[in-house]
């Protein structure tokens, strides 16, 4: 593996920094490392983490390290190394905390989630907040793994109200019918509407334990003490459901120097907001790959929930069949989790029938970073693409900018947010393939395959998240058809089969639907991208028999034609 100077440089940044928060000398604020993913980013911090517990001169410094997930916690202390004495976990999971004995203040290196931190340290400074301390001091390097963002958004539903009565009211009637009022005048509220949520004094007192030990209640408990006291911004989602929202502080006013690794920093626009409007973000070098031996196949259709959900048979066969043509390769399909009845894998997996299956891997949407299990799969399918609720793009719209929820919507910053949280997950989630590799300052070669919707903006926004990519478009071959292109592809197939392999001439499908415009044909069906993906799937090209100007037919290409017995 080898990098061109500028990479060297960028990933020189992050040593100096994680150098200069150990020898105190770094600037009280956040550092962010936006290398792309693969290019050492891990690789130099666990070298810093060896260094540091084994140098005489730094005994007394104390690191923390945030990370989203509790795998990549397991990942990293394997991957580092350490020694039991000189690491803890403090995380909510038993079996990951006993990755070591070692007392938390006792030990140099404390590994913890991101969510456990932002709980913590809710309301307090960071200096406070011992559980996080090194021998009775605040942790003086402190780094966070991914996606860090400049607000949390609190959002609770009239829905989530309603799920929080029946085990309130066991305990607590009166703060339930207190909830039950405020889910009232939640879904009574109108869209972009302010409301003030009551103190609700009681639920300050309400333990967990005694109500519920159930993960999912304690989550809406710590949402629900976020909004109370506060005014909320009322949002109404396309399924009308009626959501109060607000933000507040992620992280604690004192919690710099800190430096962050986040591959997609330089294609999320939550980033430049935050650094224009507060000087609190400063960007390390950083020189993206080049892209050049990466080929991506966009498919333009809707790849999301929803659209799993109206077209699940049909986006299936697309995948299985772009993975049967490459029957002998290994295949890594990011999906969506199974939901309503619909389940991506077993959909997939029921259609793919060349290739073997045993080389064909799966990561969920969510379990798609920091893991380099597919380092060496050339072909990567997006079977649809991570879209955030619009209540959190919208909170983080307001938080980037520094705003407060009782302002007017910053709408053109929410349209740019969305597209920078896109490109997020396509950034991560087509980096864990061998494009993650790099040589000589560029990628390894690989093919993606990713669905999505036109209105996304994806054919421009690919070359520049990939800089240097070979972008083409990726036709369905089993979209449902209507209309008039359904009648010229279903009397083009039975032609094909009638007519054991004669040209099959323009003006017969004109007249079997109708047209008598020629120009009309060519524009609306003959350039149709559903019509050229049929004809493509059914061996046919264009080719000239009149002596025209023009193509003026359709003929087998190749192989034998199956011909409908006389």
């Amino acid at each position: 593996m080898t990098a061109t100077e500028p990479q060297l440089e960028a990933l020189a940044d992050v040593v100096a920094t994680l150098c200069d928060m150990a020898d105190g000398s770094c600037a009280p604020t956040i550092h962010l490392s936006s290398l792309d993913p693969g290019m050492g980013k891990t690789t130099a911090l666990i070298h810093f983490l060896r260094r540091v517990v084994a140098s005489p001169d730094h005994l007394d410094v104390g690191v923390l390290v945030c990370l989203s997930r509790l795998d990549e916690i397991r990942r990293l202390v394997d991957e580092a190394g350490l020694n039991e004495a000189d690491f803890a976990v403090l995380c909510s999971d038993e079996e990951v905390g006993e990755l070591s004995a070692t007392e938390h203040d006792g030990a140099q290196i404390l590994f913890t989630t991101q969510q456990m931190l932002t709980r913590r340290c809710a309301g307090r400074v960071f200096s406070q907040v011992s559980e996080f301390h090194y021998l009775g001091q605040p942790r003086t390097v402190r780094i966070w793994d991914e996606t860090i963002e400049p607000g949390e958004v609190i959002t609770m539903s009239a829905d989530e109200l309603a799920a929080m009565l029946s085990p309130l009211r066991r305990t607590n009637p009166a703060l339930a019918d207190q909830v039950q009022d405020l889910q009232f005048d939640l879904t009574t509220s109108s869209p972009g509407q302010l409301l003030r949520i009551p103190a609700l004094e009681a639920l300050s007192s309400v333990a967990t334990d005694d109500v519920s030990a159930r993960e999912g209640f304690r989550r809406l408990l710590y949402k629900l003490k976020a909004l109370v006291g506060r005014t909320a911004r009322i949002t109404r989602m396309h399924s009308n459901l009626v959501i109060a929202l607000n933000i507040r502080d992620a992280l604690p006013a004192d919690f710099t120097p800190l430096l962050v690794l986040d591959a997609s920093g330089r294609v999320r626009h939550t980033y430049s907001a935050w650094e224009a409007r507060s000087g609190g973000l400063v960007r390390l070098r950083s020189t993206p790959k080049d892209y050049a031996p990466l080929q991506i196949h966009l498919m333009d259709q809707g790849g999301g929930k929803d659209g799993w959900r109206r077209n699940a048979d049909q986006l299936a066969r697309e995948v299985a069949t772009v993975i049967d043509t490459k029957p002998n390769e290994p295949w890594l399909v990011v999906h969506h989790k199974a939901q309503a009845g619909i389940d991506p894998v077993g959909l997939i997996r029921r259609y793919v029938k060349k290739a073997d299956f045993s080389r064909v891997s799966f990561l969920h949407w969510g379990a798609h970073q920091a893991t380099n299990a597919f380092k060496d799969v050339p072909n990567v399918v997006l079977a649809g693409l991570l879209h955030l609720p619009d209540s959190q793009l919208l909170g983080l719209a307001y938080a980037s900018a520094g705003r407060s929820v009782t302002d007017h919507p910053p709408a053109d910053l929410v349209k740019q947010i969305e597209l920078g949280e896109l490109g997020h997950g396509v950034i991560q989630a087509v980096g864990r393939g061998t494009v993650r590799g790099f040589d000589a300052g560029k990628c390894l070669p690989c093919s993606a395959y990713i669905i999505a919707g036109r209105r996304y903006g994806l054919a421009k926004a690919l070359p520049q998240w990939f800089p240097g990519c070979r972008l083409t478009s990726w036709r369905p071959r089993h979209k449902p058809l209507s209309g008039r292109v359904k009648q010229a592809v279903e009397f083009v197939e039975r032609q094909r089969r009638v007519r054991c392999g004669e040209p099959i001439l323009f003006s017969a499908i004109m007249d079997y639907i109708g047209e008598k415009d020629r120009s009309n044909f060519n524009r609306c069906i003959r350039k149709h991208r559903n019509f050229e993906a049929a004809i493509e799937r059914l061996g046919l090209m264009e080719v000239n028999v009149g002596g025209g100007r023009g193509n003026d037919a359709l003929q087998v290409v190749f192989g034998p034609v199956e011909c409908m017995a006389a």
